[in-house]
């Protein structure tokens, strides 16, 4: 209500300052523009953070050991190391509930960092170099943490997103995404680098998790991992 009265006390001191040609006026109707558009970014901030704390206390039903939550709060990915269980929780909007899809560890097959399509990085059973599922069975030749082959060179990105292989008949594909703007932004930026060292750490976490039910007598912990 305060933000509507507002914004019209500045359209009246506008009309007031074209009319009269009056400086005053002019200045006033900026005043209460800058103060409009201040309570309209504080009522903003409160609503998302409202927004961040209900989103927190549904995915915390969840047992996890540790969490992500994208963004636009449309997506969580979670670990239980506890019960060796990967989720990731989805909604259509900030008005639907998460729909969650649950696959033990040993269940997940590959996992790769993709920027705008291409796999910058590959971890799968049976080694990094082979045949990708994630790639619809092509050849790939992507080394483990090697986030600047030939085909990432790029020097901008629109879309960054972890996508995994999982054992799903209807459904084997899993992405999560971390990054999709309508406009390319420069790797070089601080922005994208901490976005990116984020994804490389799931990245990482899910490569040893395939690793670990590869060589199941090979004991690999991700405790400690933040």
């Amino acid at each position: 209500m305060q933000q509507l009265f507002l914004l019209l006390l500045e359209v009246v001191y506008l009309f007031l300052a074209f009319k009269s040609g009056s400086a005053i006026f002019f200045i006033i109707a900026i005043i209460l523009g800058g103060w409009w558009l201040y309570e309209v970014n504080k009522e903003a901030k409160k609503r998302n953070e409202e927004l961040e704390i209900e989103t927190i206390e549904e995915i915390e039903e969840y047992p996890h050991t540790r969490y992500i939550l994208s963004p636009d709060y449309l997506q969580a990915l979670m670990i239980d190391e506890n019960s060796d269980t990967f989720r990731i929780l989805t909604r259509e909007d900030l008005d639907s509930e998460f729909e969650p899809r649950e696959y033990g560890f040993h269940e997940l097959y590959e996992v790769a960092i993709v920027e705008d399509g291409k796999n910058v990085a590959l971890t799968s059973k049976g080694g990094v170099h082979g045949w990708s599922l994630i790639d619809g069975g092509a050849k790939v030749d992507v080394h483990v943490g090697e986030a600047e082959t030939a085909e990432a060179k790029s020097k901008e990105v629109k879309k960054l997103m972890i996508k995994l292989v999982v054992d799903d008949l209807s459904n084997p594909i899993v992405e999560y995404i971390f990054l999709d703007n309508e406009e390319a932004i420069p790797k070089n930026l601080d922005e994208y680098k901490d976005i990116f060292k984020e994804c490389n750490k799931w990245y990482q976490k899910v490569s040893v998790i395939i690793k670990r039910y590869e060589h199941e007598r090979k004991e690999v912990t991700i405790n400690g991992w933040t």
